[in-house]
């Protein structure tokens, strides 16, 4: 694995005018990695292949003769296996992730350092950020050579260039990037000018960026810029219970949202975020957590509980601002939804106390005397009065019969204006629908952002002791796989080894992407495949006293000759069927 890595790695980094110290830091940096995943296959290697050994030499077979006991002759290797584990469980805690964090601000420098370091074809690299990307199709690390190259150049404000190029080379000259470009165009857009198009074709190009490269130099790392990859455990302990507490306030949002969505239009909404009360989030007791307060115990490791985090400044310091935002918006339209009806009904009823004992002649009034288009004073009618009489009026105006068709404008009005807050009200229900829905959507976003962050720190944890678990396990499983084929040789311990890393890693590897979307827990997805080859060595290790072979046999043609003669002896118990019985 290493000489795989170097292979990869030695031509970008030999050559580029890097001191030779920092590219053998880059590789020492690397170690460590391979070392995580390697140690565990050696372990189970040197198990298969030392009691493949002592069994087929019948050293086995003597120790059993002596009365040495299957689990006496195992008990050393299970016992260098749990100190192995303890030590990968440190090594990962510790020597890991600042040896990743280490690497990754390596790598990081040497990009800021020489750009073309790190340049990427089919894809937009920057080479200044917010100023100048480069997209080519092929680009030649060792020579530099570029093909069908696209440069976008935002470094004007007032002007957008965008340079096409068939081919071209790219080289630092001291501090600045040059690159010569070849049989291409030039597309320039202005502001002033957004609808004109200039274009201009060339056969070469040179193009100068100042400034790009700087001296080589170490960058101060902290604590805040580091991974999930990068953290111990008991830091990512930490930054898990935030993550927690984010996720739980996400999901009750949701929830909220959802039930909101169920409600019917008219009910008044109230987003559970504005009203929620504020609680603390218990630390999640997992075995990141038992192990930080062993360590806290017994060499005095601080806490990873130490820091108090309540689930209300969480939720404030995350993204809670877009639902009460939303909430706040909706307030003043669901005001105003309300206000339309009820001042249409208060001028209803004031102009029906203004009426009492009026009465309208017809369905539309005069304009008074010398003020066109003004609205008639209504004309109040005496009860004494002889029926059908209007006192003021001239004579022989009389009223409409009293079980006529009679329409009063005020209230054909307010009929109006109930049906126009009827629609108001229908397309209001429609906007808070809307909301509704939209507020849903959010919620829903955010819980997904927050699950995908506990589960990534979840699975980092778990990860750092399953793998740590695995040099014991490889124990349990490989020692009574040895013993109880003791004519396997080199080709048993080849083949259980790639048969087991092949299930193992691919286990691994395909339970973190079921974590990571949230089909599979976190526990389920690192510690399945630890599970089910912890029973198989389990079983295994029970059955070693019962072995019926011995350093003359065993092997698998033994297996196949014990299995024909069982099949052979089934065959003969069945009953012969005579004529007469047929």
């Amino acid at each position: 694995m290493i000489l795989n890595f170097i292979s990869r790695q030695f031509g970008e980094l030999v050559g580029k005018g890097l001191p030779a110290s920092v590219i053998g830091e880059f590789f020492l940096l690397s170690i460590p990695f391979t070392i995580a995943l390697t140690l565990p296959m050696s372990v189970l290697v040197a198990v298969l292949y030392a009691y493949s050994r002592l069994a087929a030499e019948n050293e086995v077979t003597a120790l059993k003769a002596s009365g040495v006991s299957p689990w006496r002759i195992v008990t050393p290797s299970l016992a260098a296996g749990t100190v192995m584990t303890l030590f990968l469980l440190a090594f990962n805690d510790q020597v890991l992730p600042r040896a990743n964090h280490q690497l990754k601000t390596l790598q990081d420098d040497i990009s800021q350092t020489k750009p073309t370091f790190l340049l990427k074809p089919q894809i937009i690299n920057a080479i200044q950020e917010g100023r100048f990307y480069l997209k080519a199709g092929k680009i030649d690390q060792a020579t530099s050579k570029m093909r069908e190259v696209v440069i976008y150049d935002l470094s004007d404000p007032v002007r957008r260039r965008t340079i096409y190029a068939d081919s071209g080379s790219i080289a630092l000259a001291g501090r600045d990037l040059e690159m010569q470009l070849y049989d291409g165009q030039m597309q320039q857009v202005t502001t002033e000018r957004s609808g004109q198009l200039n274009r201009l074709f060339y056969r070469r190009d040179r193009i100068t960026i100042r400034d790009v490269a700087k001296d080589f130099e170490k960058s101060k790392s902290t604590m805040e810029n580091r991974g999930d990859r990068e953290l111990g455990i008991c830091a990512m302990q930490k930054r898990l219970r935030i993550a927690n507490a984010n996720y739980l306030d996400a999901k009750q949002d949701y929830e909220d949202a959802i039930r909101l969505a169920k409600q019917p239009p008219s009910a008044t909404p109230k987003p559970a975020s504005v009203h929620r009360t504020a609680r603390a989030r218990p630390e999640p007791h997992n075995i990141a957590y038992l192990y930080c307060q062993v360590l806290s115990r017994l060499i005095g490791v601080k806490k990873a509980e130490a820091a108090d985090v309540s689930s209300a400044v969480l939720h404030r310091a995350a993204q809670d601002t877009v639902p009460k935002r939303a909430a706040q918006d909706t307030a003043p339209k669901r005001a105003a939804e309300d206000t339309a009806p009820k001042r249409a009904a208060q001028d209803t009823a004031a102009r029906r106390d203004t009426t009492k004992g009026t009465v309208i002649l017809g369905t539309s009034r005069p304009p008074a005397p010398g003020t066109p288009g003004a609205r008639p004073v209504p004309v109040p009618v005496q009860t004494q009065q002889r029926p059908g009489a209007v006192p003021g009026m001239p004579p022989g105006t009389l009223l409409p019969p009293a079980t006529g068709t009679f329409k009063d404008p005020f209230l054909a009005r307010s009929a109006a204006e109930s049906l126009r807050a009827i629609g108001q009200r229908q397309q209001s229900a429609a906007e808070i629908i809307a909301d509704n829905t939209a507020r849903v959507a959010e919620n829903k976003l955010r819980f997904d952002t927050s699950r995908r962050a506990k589960n990534r720190y979840e699975i980092e944890i778990h990860k750092k002791f399953a793998l740590a678990a695995a040099c014991l396990i490889f124990v349990v499983l490989g020692a009574p796989l040895a013993l109880r084929f003791p004519r396997g040789g080199v080709g048993l311990v080849l083949l259980v080894s790639l048969v087991v890393f092949a299930l193992y890693y691919v286990g691994l590897i395909g339970g973190e992407s079921l974590a990571n979307k949230g089909i599979v827990p976190p526990f389920w997805a690192m510690w399945g495949t630890n599970v089910v080859l912890t029973v198989v060595g389990v079983v295994l290790l029970f059955r070693m006293g019962r072995e019926d072979s011995s350093g003359r046999g065993g092997n698998w043609g033994d297996r196949i000759d014990a299995l024909r003669d069982w099949v052979k002896a089934r065959r003969g118990r069945r009953p012969v069927l005579t004529e007469e019985a047929a």
